[in-house]
């Protein structure tokens, strides 16, 4: 994967001439596994400082003791314009439409914006519907009964479920969501080069306004209206905050539930013994989606922060001014919290394991309950459906999967049910 660019306030130029380049390019070979460099530095030097190309550095942290204390900590700022933050390696980041959303946001902001959105994500609100998503799976679920031939699960069902669930909760038209497809797959890869990411950025904002100029002359009760009614409206935020926001929803609604159907279904076709237990009821269903969450933390790129003062984690002090990427990916592997911790040893274990899959502290994930749900339903109900489905290469001797990407996912996932 080529080194993206980006404008940045990183710290300065600091380092060897050896310093190690961050990279999260997953080996060709065991791909659904974090790079091996990342356990060598669990083991050896947990904090270390790490190249990012163009000369700028940033620290990394990798156990996952430490990066929970970094991500609940409020004196790393997830704000790009923070000087020190790692900005490269995060394209567009540096935008004005992007700095100003929510995810890099801090207080009093972060939580202004926050507040706008999470009383619609909560366990209860998620769960009235429930009923609606299950109408949604087993709509799918029949289109791919009616289906001859091989069907390619990323396409043909993992994709459909969340973006039919985020268009209905949002009252957009579903008609559109080749149009967001496009801008999504263009703003969450890496190495797009900035101009174009700027574009997208711009596209992104325009398709916001769009809806919620459909929403003002008509609204209705649904997510995107209340929004408008009871925020915007209100004067709690502005009309860029608003765009920014349903970029957000629309982004998180679907792409990262997508990745997570398709890993989850691929894990549990190459592994049948753990699907068996799930089907017999050995297992449950709501421990085995946690475990997938965190074996494969399809959000691979952080978070970033940048210390507002001197900070000490553990052993190390951050000094002010200092950025850290504190890997997810990482901290769901660590060798001193997990005993399973490569995608090959996957095992469904009895307790729910703790994971930092949805982040952790103020800027957890607002949607972790519907993602969760999405899950809940999709996953038994496609397995109870298609019993003798299975993998079109049983060996997998190539895994088609998007490296390029914010968020880790298959390209295609072709099976036989």
């Amino acid at each position: 994967m080529e080194e993206p660019t980006a404008v940045a306030s990183e710290a300065p130029e600091q380092g060897g001439p050896h310093l190690r380049e961050l990279s999260l390019d997953p080996a060709p070979e065991r791909p659904l596994d974090d790079p091996a460099y990342f356990g060598d530095l669990r083991a050896g030097c947990p904090i270390s400082e790490v190249g990012l190309g163009g000369g700028k550095t940033s620290w990394l942290a990798t156990k996952f003791d430490d990066v929970k204390a970094i991500l609940s900590d409020t004196r790393f700022s997830a704000n790009p314009r923070t000087p020190g933050f790692p900005v490269r390696g995060l394209p567009g980041s540096d935008h004005p439409l992007t700095a100003d959303s929510m995810i890099r946001q801090d207080p009093p902001v972060h939580t202004t914006l926050r507040r706008c959105v999470v009383k619609y994500f909560t366990p209860r609100a998620v769960e009235a519907y429930r009923p609606q998503v299950e109408e949604i799976v087993d709509t799918h679920l029949d289109a791919l009964a009616a289906h001859a031939g091989p069907a390619d699960l990323v396409s043909q069902f993992a994709l459909a479920i969340p973006t039919t669930v985020i268009t209905r909760m949002l009252g957009i038209p579903i008609e559109d969501a080749p149009r967001f497809f496009d801008l999504t797959e263009r703003q969450t890869t890496l190495s797009l080069p900035q101009e174009e990411m700027y574009r997208t950025v711009e596209e992104f904002r325009a398709l916001g306004l769009e809806y919620a100029a459909l929403k003002e002359a008509n609204p209705a009760d649904d997510l995107l209206s209340h929004i408008i009614r009871e925020q915007y409206e209100a004067g709690g935020i502005t009309r860029d905050q608003l765009a920014a926001l349903i970029t957000i929803l629309i982004i998180g609604g679907h792409d990262t539930t997508a990745g997570m159907i398709g890993l989850s279904v691929y894990t549990l076709l190459r592994r049948p013994d753990q699907l068996a237990l799930l089907v017999s009821g050995e297992r449950s269903w709501d421990v085995a989606i946690e475990e997938l969450l965190r074996v494969h933390s399809v959000a691979r790129m952080g978070p970033r922060r940048a210390a507002t003062e001197d900070i000490t984690i553990g052993d190390h002090t951050f000094r002010k001014g200092e950025g850290v990427v504190a890997s997810i990916w990482s901290a769901n592997h660590d060798e001193s919290k997990y005993s399973r911790t490569t995608w090959a040893d996957f095992e469904i274990p009895v307790e729910r394991p703790q994971h930092l899959a949805f982040s952790f502290g103020q800027h957890q994930c607002v949607g972790q309950n519907l993602a969760r749900m999405e899950l809940r339903v999709t996953l038994p109900r496609i397995f109870a459906r298609f019993p003798g489905m299975k993998l079109v290469d049983p060996e997998v001797t190539h895994l088609s999967y998007r490296d390029d990407r914010a968020f880790f996912s298959l390209k295609e996932l072709n099976v036989t049910l």
